[in-house]
């Protein structure tokens, strides 16, 4: 668990003053909760919603049973921003250094999240919670470039999860194989699953699916065959409702938090066969049939299990539905999968990103009602801490809001004035403000497909083609004389038909001055031309006695019991309080470290131009996991690797071209009772052409022996 969790502070009782008398008990025992986020549903997707071409019978009852937003919004309209603000009450804007996080996370990525930020998932945890999240992640794991080599750290566990089990990106690009907890499941040491890029002629074979299935990204991973068999296009349902089932069963005696993140309706639309043709709308609407399987499911457990009444149930999308294949086909069919709503996924008009929201806990939550209070994904941390009875810092609680006055009660007044929404384009960054919807650019910022046999059909080319309205749009296109941005007044205008621009400029005026304060910060790039990518920055710590039987934390401000064999260096062990390039503190364990970047102990600045390899001693593994911390450069000159007594390389690790010292972990299970050392590899002369080391901590057995 995150260090930081000791700043989140347990509340007394009273503090929950905004509740009534017969749920001032909330702090005192909190419910279970269950959060069903659902991909790519669209808000007009559901029957409670207005659709007539799909049958959901179960996500219905649920909100019979509860309480139905018609103001949710998922604050992006993209998977992985929405995904980033819904864990961390943070908007995705704010991310990567306030550059922001505006796409999908590539196959490579690294986690996304700092593991030192606050989510929803610690929050449970802080109070007793069990936690686990089961289904699609795609918010990156490991530091630097993402290697797909175990343990796939960090990655959910380091963010407040006991337990993760699902589809490690999304199910329409690889790698198409399970992760559990930070490992392939199937995986084999002598099959790894290595990354080869698009278009490799010898990937490994996946799961066929016919051409109407809509689009899934070709295999870009060799080896793992194993791995590749227990995956199944047609199984993704089925194998998360009764992963789900099963862990509720588990953990039953204890309070417990579910983040069940669905990869249906998401394309490619492969549904189980018992729901193939079960909808009046195509494939795209047997895969909504097969999401509300998955929905009763998990609640015919709670009540199996007498769970029900303690349980806050919440279900909602990560963004509004996509016009992709499945879309298409579906509306040919008569369903419109964003209901009335102007635009779709990516795109910052209403059907990118308002989505159904349902909250069911019984007795506390009345049934049948509707709320349309203004509300965003972001707000699901500060509404969790509170139904918790917990504090948090004014950054820890980022952009979320208490919400649980709407979920429990009818509040006269808007608890939230206004709401940032993001496209996939920084450029349409928008306000919500009151009535008043704002983007400061034409169009919808998202997706660009200009016809129906395009997967990404969208904006004005596809408004008019589904026959909504817009007054900037004509023929398809917009308008040469359309204003230069965009103003709404939803109280009256959902549909988004009349761009009110020229009528209010002092509302305009004043919604851009606003959107100022949360405008991207340029990117700055690395010398090499290109942004440098998130790591997993460890922290500044005093030197500490290791738990662990071995550890090389050089806090003799020697080298010893390493060795330079090949090059030489000025001043292998630094002691630095500074980083030499921006003045930062060095994030260092203790008083020394390891860096091949300085020449003399006063040095005013580094060299690069400084090469060799150190080793350690050998040593034979008696644990899990070794960690350290590294930085410097990402290249492939600069890293430090764990090799086998022959030295062969087993595993490497790189900085991510910063000097900040990046924490880093590698399996040792395979090599246990084997000779192993570790190599320091600097042969690069240029840009972070250095690398800097410190704290390897282990359980091991250290030799008085070297690698010959």
């Amino acid at each position: 668990m995150p260090t930081h969790l000791r700043f989140i502070t347990l509340l007394v009782p009273c503090v929950l003053g905004f509740l009534p008398l017969s749920h001032a008990d909330a702090a005192d025992a909190p419910p279970n909760v269950i959060l069903i986020f659902a991909d790519d549903l669209g808000y007009g997707d559901l029957g409670c919603y207005g659709a007539t071409k799909v049958q959901t019978p179960n996500i219905d009852k649920l909100a019979a049973e509860g309480r139905r937003f018609t103001d949710a919004h998922s604050v992006s309209a993209v998977c992985t921003p929405s995904r980033y603000a819904l864990l961390t009450g943070q908007y995705p804007v704010r991310a990567n250094n306030g550059q922001g996080v505006w796409g999908p996370a590539p196959i490579t990525s690294p986690l996304i999240v700092d593991t030192e930020k606050t989510t929803i998932a610690d929050v449970f945890k802080t109070r007793g919670y069990e936690t686990a999240v089961l289904g699609k992640w795609h918010l990156g794991f490991k530091s630097g470039t993402n290697d797909w080599q175990p343990p796939l750290r960090p990655g959910p566990q380091d963010l407040g999860f006991d337990y993760y089990f699902g589809m490690p990106v999304v199910n329409s690009a690889p790698p198409y194989v399970y992760v559990e907890n930070d490992r392939i499941v199937g995986s084999d040491p002598d099959d790894p699953l290595v990354y080869v890029g698009r278009n490799a002629k010898n990937a490994t074979p996946i799961t066929p699916i016919p051409p109407e299935a809509a689009q899934r990204s070709a295999n870009a991973f060799t080896g793992a065959i194993e791995a590749h068999k227990l995956f199944n296009d047609y199984d993704l349902g089925t194998k998360f409702a009764e992963k789900s089932v099963k862990w509720i069963q588990q953990n039953k005696d204890h309070p417990f938090f579910l983040y069940l993140a669905t990869t249906n309706i998401h394309h490619p639309f492969t549904p189980a066969k018992r729901f193939q043709g079960t909808s009046q709308c195509g494939l795209y609407g047997d895969s909504i049939h097969e999401l509300d399987w998955m929905v009763g499911r998990v609640l015919q457990c709670l009540d199996e299990n007498q769970l029900t009444d303690n349980t806050l149930v919440i279900f909602t999308s990560d963004n509004g539905g996509m016009f992709n294949f499945g879309g298409q086909a579906a509306f040919k069919a008569g369903h419109r999968q964003n209901g009335e709503l102007l635009g779709f996924k990516f795109g910052v008009w209403e059907g990118g990103h308002r989505v159904p929201m349902i909250v069911r806990w019984p007795g506390k939550v009345k049934a049948g009602t509707t709320s349309d209070q203004l509300i965003g994904h972001v707000d699901m941390l500060a509404t969790f801490a509170a139904l918790t009875g917990q504090s948090l810092t004014k950054e820890q609680q980022a952009d979320s809001l208490n919400m649980l006055p709407a979920w429990i009660d009818q509040p006269a007044e808007p608890i939230r004035e206004q709401l940032v929404l993001a496209p996939h384009k920084g450029t349409h960054l928008s306000l919500r403000k009151g009535k008043w919807k704002y983007i400061p650019a034409k169009g919808s910022g998202g997706f660009g497909g200009r016809k129906p046999s395009d997967h990404a059909f969208a904006g004005p080319p596809a408004v008019t083609f589904v026959g909504s309205v817009n007054s900037d749009i004509e023929d398809g296109k917009i308008r040469k004389d359309a204003p230069p941005a965009q103003l709404y007044d939803l109280e009256f205008d959902v549909r988004e038909t009349q761009n009110l621009y020229q009528d209010y400029p002092q509302v305009v005026e004043q919604m851009s001055e606003i959107l100022k304060d949360y405008a991207p910060a340029k990117p700055t790039p690395s010398r090499q031309g290109r942004q440098k990518p998130k790591g997993s920055p460890a922290k500044m710590i005093p030197a500490t006695p290791s738990d662990r039987s071995a550890s090389f934390d050089f806090e003799s401000g020697k080298l010893q019991p390493w060795r330079i064999v090949e090059g030489s260096f000025g001043h292998i062990i630094g002691n630095r309080a500074k980083f030499f390039h921006n003045g930062r503190d060095y994030n260092k364990q203790g008083q020394y470290y390891l860096s091949t970047l300085e020449t003399s102990a006063d040095a005013e600045k580094g060299d690069d131009k400084q090469t060799g390899v150190i080793v350690s001693p050998l040593f034979v593994p008696q644990g899990d996991t070794m960690t350290f911390r590294i930085g410097g450069g990402g290249g492939p000159k600069t890293y430090v690797a764990l090799c086998t007594a022959d030295g062969e390389e087993v595993s490497r690790a790189h900085g991510i071209n910063d000097q900040t010292m990046q924490n880093v972990a590698f399996d040792l299970r395979p090599f246990g009772g084997k000779q192993m050392f570790l190599k320091i590899v600097d042969r690069s002369t240029t840009g972070w052409g250095h690398v800097t080391a410190d704290n390897f901590q282990m359980d091991a057995q250290i030799l008085n022996q070297y690698p010959e």
